[in-house]
């Protein structure tokens, strides 16, 4: 080392500290630290053997005060510390003799620094005080600019190089052979255009000759390595002259990977924006069409075309589950491919297998993205590739737990269902369902006849019949009221049974509330895990009228409407209680017009909570008198408060009033 071992550290950073560190444990250097400030000179003396800046400092004007009060610069070697090509000219043009890049570890930086410093500072031990000569440097070091310039095109992450007019490479930096993976000796061999992947050859000859003509040119390509990966450049070039006469091509290489990448989440982004929006417009044309539609065949048609004739989709049916077999069975369709469906399973082939049954089962849309490639689509998958479908989607049709099926729609591309539209879709299976129920019951009300069927039950089935066996004696069903997406059974028994009711409820997952238990009877609220018949008929426009079981047999009562299938409303049930048998099919004559307006007025005027209230009280005996249950008990099975209760009691009275009255008056 040479003598007079002590360097001044301007305005370091993290960084340069870890790299003085490493300059005075291992190199022996004493570090002297000063802030920048205008007298920064004066704190230059004998004792100092080197300046050492970040060129950031050395770039402001505070740092330049290595040459500030005099023409001189100081005597002193400056070394200044860079991230970037353009920081090592910024530092070099304030005055530092040297520039040390901080690239990797410290130590390696340190190892660098140690021997710029010393050559420097053995440099300027050995030169005159004086008359330095411009072509000397600060510290009296010859340098050769052109060097510098090559140093620094070096460290620039873009590509830098210059091409004759025949096309060979005249010179580069070293961030071409780095990308490439080519060295020196192959860059020198290469035609420009190797350096490109084939398919990107004619443009970048085309570039090139671009620049003959108009001076100067850009162009993107996509760089193929030494190992064959391809990277996305954009070239800049630019035609050199000296005298006024053109002699080479310069250009610019730079990385546009992460630009591209940007780009194409931004063009995703505004497709997907683009396509949502659309089925957004498909979504409020469909719900137009639900409003004008009077049956569920109407309901059913209309979605299917809608959605068949709308981007990005090309075909949608919607069916139902057939009870023999478990596999839904369409009942609607339109678009391209409609022969589909005779070729479709109807059916799971085995337990993996994804279906529309699958959508109806677990009540949630099933999304195919990718048909061709996912084996869980084998059932169908060979069927939908031949017709053009990659991707696919099945929407439950259900609305308050009840089901009426599946929507499902095809589209000729994969990746065609993305988050926000399963969202959108699901949504509008909940608004089909809906409107389905909502003619379902339309239709009940207004059918001219009824159908009466009367059921038995030889062994433990629903509820009411399981829980008479539990109890060794009779449960009957006082009424059905809507709760929620559930329907909630008020079943009377005797009162010393009610513990055997309770025990009953928590084997097979039912929720129990107690209404009344004074007395010799007791009257209890119960929802059951399983579906019930109550709500199989509902599905229907049907009412279970009344049930009864008694030491594990039992007997209901259902009406449905007159145009209803019969024997598809006992296939539903059998396929939850197969032991049910018809034991009489009755039809009459519904009430006569006037009662029909009442209770679809009724129906129109109350909402769901009062309707709940309503139902709640009477099946509860709170009408009877004497009162079997109080406003206190219904209102805790109810989870409200009893002014609360009463208060949904009294309007709904002034309703019941009102309709009544209103039907009346009009048909008198």
């Amino acid at each position: 080392m040479v003598s007079g071992n002590t360097v001044l550290a301007v305005g370091a950073d993290e960084r340069l500290e870890a790299v003085l560190d490493e300059l005075a444990t291992t190199h022996e250097w004493r570090i002297r630290r000063n802030p920048v400030d205008a007298q920064l000179e004066d704190a230059i003396d004998g004792a100092i053997s080197c300046l050492l800046a970040p060129a950031s400092v050395l770039a402001t004007p505070e740092g330049r005060l290595i040459d500030a009060g005099s023409d001189e610069p100081p005597e002193t070697p400056v070394v200044g510390f860079h991230e970037t090509g353009a920081e090592a000219e910024s530092a070099l043009d304030a005055g530092a003799d040297a520039v040390v890049r901080i690239d990797g570890d410290s130590a390696a930086v340190a190892r660098e620094a140690n021997a710029v410093i010393e050559r420097l500072v053995d440099t300027a031990s050995r030169s005159e005080p004086a008359g330095k000569s411009p072509a000397e440097g600060s510290a009296g070091v010859d340098l050769d600019v052109d060097d510098l310039l090559l140093e620094a095109a070096d460290h620039l992450s873009d590509m830098l190089y210059v091409i004759d007019f025949e096309g060979s490479m005249l010179a580069w930096n070293e961030t071409l052979t780095r990308v490439t993976g080519y060295d020196d000796d192959a860059v020198a061999e290469m035609a420009p255009v190797e350096f490109v992947v084939e398919e990107d050859r004619d443009e970048i000859r085309a570039a090139i000759e671009q620049v003959l003509r108009a001076g100067e040119v850009k162009e993107t390509g996509r760089i193929l390595t030494a190992d064959g990966d391809r990277i996305p450049y954009e070239f800049t070039g630019k035609l050199l002259e000296v005298d006024g006469e053109p002699v080479a091509l310069a250009g610019i290489g730079r990385d546009v990977t992460e630009r591209r990448r940007r780009e194409r989440g931004l063009e995703r982004q505004a497709e997907r924006l683009r396509e949502l929006n659309h089925v957004n417009q498909v979504i409020r044309d469909v719900n137009e069409a639900l409003v004008r539609a009077e049956t569920r065949e109407e309901i059913e048609r209309a979605v299917c075309e809608h959605l068949a004739s709308a981007e990005p989709y090309r075909f949608a049916w919607i069916g139902d589950v057939d009870p023999t077999t478990a596999g839904v069975e369409p009942k609607a369709a339109a678009g391209e491919g409609a022969d589909y469906l005779d070729v479709r399973p109807t059916d799971a082939g085995n337990s993996d297998d994804v279906t529309a049954g699958t959508a109806v089962a677990e009540d949630e849309v099933i999304v195919a993205q990718r048909i061709a490639d996912d084996p869980d689509y084998a059932a169908w998958r060979d069927a939908a590739i031949e017709r053009g479908f990659e991707s696919a989607a099945a929407i439950p049709l259900s609305y308050r737990g009840r089901s009426y099926g599946a929507l499902c729609v095809y589209a000729p591309r994969p990746e065609a269902f993305a988050e926000t539209e399963r969202t959108v879709l699901g949504e509008l299976g909940e608004t089909i369902a809906y409107a389905i129920s909502v003619a379902e019951r339309r239709r009940a009300l207004l059918s001219d006849t009824v159908v009466e069927l009367d059921l038995a039950f030889p062994e433990p089935g629903p509820f009411v019949v399981a829980a008479s066996e539990a109890t060794d004696g009779e449960v009957s069903l006082q009424g059905v009221v809507e709760s929620g997406d559930s329907l909630a059974a008020f079943l009377r028994a005797d009162a010393s049974d009610l513990d055997a009711l309770r025990r009953h409820a928590a084997e097979v997952g039912a929720d129990l509330t107690v209404v009344t238990e004074g007395g010799e009877e007791c009257v209890v609220r119960v929802v059951p895990e399983r579906r019930t018949v109550a709500e199989i008929v509902a599905d229907r426009g049907g009412v279970l009228v009344g049930a009864t079981g008694t030491d594990g047999s039992g007997e209901a009562t259902v009406e449905l409407p007159g145009a209803v299938d019969v024997r598809s409303i006992l296939d539903r049930i059998r396929s939850v209680y197969p032991a049910t048998q018809l034991r009489a099919k009755a039809e009459r004559a519904r009430t006569g017009p006037p009662d029909a307006q009442l209770r679809t007025g009724l129906e129109q005027s109350l909402t769901d909570r009062q309707q709940e209230v309503l139902e709640s009280a009477y099946h509860a005996g709170f009408f009877e008198w004497p009162r079997t249950a109080s406003a206190k008990e219904i209102a805790a099975t109810l989870d409200i408060s009893p002014p609360t209760f009463h208060e949904h009691l009294r309007r709904v009275e002034a309703k019941l009033v009102r309709t009544y009255l209103d039907a009346q008056y009009s048909t008198s």
